[in-house]
């Protein structure tokens, strides 16, 4: 088959075509500089930045740096590494023809361009830009930058230049600063086991420092291995003197950061936490963050941030050996985005007494997570306000001193006390546990546990539906219940919180930016009647009476779990959520304070809540909650419907005092209803409900059982 001939306007256009991309290839070469190997390692310390952009929050490293000529590096140190990264580096040139054409057609090909095949040379020459974006631009920068150093340079000089830049993890920049850093004498006294150990961990110091885990330690043997095989292979080696050698040990991690963390934990916190989002949420991998030279601009606000580490540290107790210790965090409701963190008084003080332990820990966001207690009434609450038909706020309920529930006995804070009669609303200011446990198990364990969930609590806290899980017995940390609160705060918008805002190189090119993705979990209605019930706990007779905010409404809830192990208060405004929580190291031990005795939610929680808030929206303007409104109109089971009248619906504006009173309506008359559960093993079904009386509403059976044993605290 005869196939017809281009038209020449067709040739001619492909011809042009390739003149055009070859001069534009040609410019771009010789505009392409050789950066110096002391340029290249200034350029490779990470910043950290307050949300503003512009105001340093904390570094991931310190340049730890000092270069050897080629002529001090052991023979055997120079052919590890070549056997490690480039074993043809003296026959071949800079550039890898066919690392370049593979790396070239998985681009084409819309794959990632992140195929091995990089000589030394190219190495020197991506590090050069610092940019983890695998692309093919970058790709072609790489490969003048290379090209023009194999023509101007000699492969000792490039040699040299690698191993005096190149990072060996531990902050250490060039094969100097990591003898000194893996075993503590310079490089002229690297052993060969020694020197091909430092040629593994190139690759990934993260992944191949057997310090840095279990899982490191094992991967660094077997690149080790590695290593010391291809110096044979090359006949660097002689086999019998490989076979004499054994894995080296190296010192133990010492991060610089350490030291300077011990006056200013909250920063060093943050930065460990920000490692660890970049890492496991980000995409960014431990390698790319091992390169360095980013600029971070984080979601933390100085304002806020400073506010709570001022309020953490003149209110809580003077700290000694972690007892007691607190976390805390500050979200932004609708958004998420993490405006204030707190770890504790100490740096290294989750009773880790390795400073390796202490990597990658933030009290705020997991290291603390523990009990909430009564934090949790606030999704029963939600479950309540949701269930067919609503219950409401003025709903009236009965709480003994003491109920039983399938052989367990729930008692309230203070001993002897009641709420007969009493609203829902009322019930859940003054935290009457005899009220809230029994209507978890009427309104379904699950359903409170789903409301948890879709509020903000991670699944993989994994709640138990059991009608006690209103007294909070399962972890969570600061960061859950900020989030889950703030989910509230925004009138039922929920959007997962976050640490960083963007990452950008040396060079202005933006890597990642955070995107928001806020979703509706709640309608507007149920949490108009939850915030309102919430103001009640910071106003006269609720738990945490006397911590309301200064000029501007605010609501929150209480938790204190049982023995007084954990104590908690977390509140918000419409713009800014925080969680504290007080408890000790020993999970068992009681939280006391000099001053204070035990410490309940509503004390010290709640006064470092007030004060960090207080500090935080300090001219902020004031914004006001909605009024709640009616739920449905239908009546509640087991009750008569008195014909509840239309809700008042007028905020009159900014509060003239520290109560949320002024801002909000208050809910319209409903029908009542009682909770009560026999001291009996085995409760009775809900009644029918009639239209001429309001007979008791009683828990039906649930799934599970109840693990609270001794007084649980609101």
């Amino acid at each position: 088959m005869r196939f017809a001939p281009r038209p020449k306007h067709v040739l001619w256009g492909l011809g042009a075509a390739v003149v055009v991309f070859g001069v534009l290839i040609g410019v771009a070469y010789a505009r392409t500089t050789i950066p110096s190997p002391t340029a290249l390692a200034a350029e490779q310390t990470t910043t950290l930045y307050y949300s503003d952009g512009k105001t340093v929050l904390a570094r991931l490293g310190t340049i730890n740096r000092t270069d050897v000529p080629l002529s001090q590096v052991p023979l055997s140190v120079q052919h590890a590494v070549l056997a490690a990264e480039d074993r043809h580096f003296y026959s071949e040139p800079g550039v890898s023809p066919t690392g370049i054409i593979r790396a070239l057609f998985v681009d084409l090909k819309g794959g990632d361009i992140s195929q091995g095949g990089s000589t030394i040379t190219q190495q020197y020459a991506k590090n050069a830009y610092l940019s983890p974006k695998r692309t093919l631009t970058r790709k072609l920068k790489e490969i003048f930058i290379a090209t023009k150093l194999g023509q101007s340079k000699s492969k000792a000089t490039i040699l040299d230049d690698y191993l005096n830049t190149v990072y060996f993890g531990r902050g250490a920049y060039g094969i100097q600063a990591a003898s000194v850093a893996y075993f503590g004498h310079g490089v002229s006294n690297l052993t060969v086991s020694q020197g091909a150990l430092l040629a593994a961990v190139i690759r990934g110091p993260g992944l191949y420092d057997p310090r840095a885990g279990a899982a490191a330690k094992v991967a660094g043997l077997q690149r080790w291995q590695y290593v010391i095989k291809g110096m044979q292979t090359e006949g660097w080696l002689s086999p019998k003197k490989a076979g004499r050698l054994r894995f080296p040990s190296t010192q133990p991690l010492k991060k610089a950061e350490h030291a300077a963390c011990s006056t200013t934990q909250a920063s060093c916190f943050i930065r460990d936490a920000v490692e660890y989002e970049l890492r496991t949420k980000d995409g960014l991998t431990q390698s790319q963050l091992d390169l360095g030279g980013y600029k971070i601009v984080t979601t933390i606000s100085k304002k806020a941030e400073d506010g709570l580490v001022a309020a953490e540290h003149s209110i809580l107790p003077a700290n000694n050996h972690g007892s007691p210790e607190s976390g805390a965090a500050a979200v932004k409701p609708g958004d998420g985005a993490i405006e204030a963190l707190y770890g504790g008084a100490n740096y290294c003080s989750h009773g880790k007494q390795n400073q390796d332990a202490c990597i990658d820990l933030s009290g705020a966001t997991d290291a603390w997570a523990r009990p909430p207690g009564s934090s949790f009434k606030a999704f029963t609450l939600i479950a309540a306000l949701t269930h067919h038909p609503p219950y409401s706020l003025n709903s009236r309920v009965n709480g003994p001193p003491t109920v039983v529930v399938n052989g367990t006995t729930i008692h309230n804070s203070t001993p002897g006390e009641t709420c007969f009669n009493c609203t829902l609303s009322d019930a859940f200011a003054r935290s009457i546990n005899t009220v809230f446990v029994p209507l978890a198990q009427t309104v379904g364990p699950q359903h409170v546990v789903n409301a948890a969930y879709a509020a903000g609590i991670p699944t993989t806290r994994n709640l138990a539906a059991v009608p006690d899980i209103t007294l909070g017995p399962d972890d969570v940390s600061p960061l859950d219940l900020a989030n889950s609160f703030a989910t509230i705060a925004a009138n039922g918008v929920h959007a997962d919180p976050y640490l960083v805002q963007s990452v950008t190189t040396n060079n202005g090119q933006r890597i990642y930016h955070h995107s928001p993705h806020p979703t509706r979990v709640f309608s507007k209605a149920v949490m108009s009647n939850e915030i309102f019930a919430m103001t009640k706990v910071l106003q006269p007779g609720g738990t945490a009476y006397g911590h309301a905010l200064s000029g501007r409404p605010s609501a929150g809830k209480t938790g204190t779990t049982d023995q007084n192990t954990n104590a908690w208060f977390t509140g918000f405004t419409p713009q800014l959520c925080t969680s504290v929580w007080i408890g000790n190291v020993n999970r068992n031990k009681t939280v006391a304070a000099g001053g204070v005795g035990e410490v309940f939610g509503g004390t010290l929680p709640a006064e470092i809540w007030q004060s960090a808030m207080n500090a935080a929206l300090a001219g902020a303007p004031v914004q006001t909650f909605p009024a709640p409104v009616a739920l449905g109109g239908s009546p509640i089971p087991g009750a008569t419907s008195t014909g509840a009248p239309a809700p008042t619906n007028a905020s009159t504006g900014p509060p003239s005092s520290a109560t949320a009173t002024a801002t909000v309506a208050p809910p319209p008359p409903s029908p009542t209803f009682t909770v009560t559960i026999p001291p009996t093993q085995t409760p009775t079904p809900p009644p029918t409900a009639t239209a001429s009386s309001t007979p008791a509403v009683t828990s039906t059976p649930s799934a599970g059982h109840f693990r609270r044993t001794s007084r649980p605290r609101p």
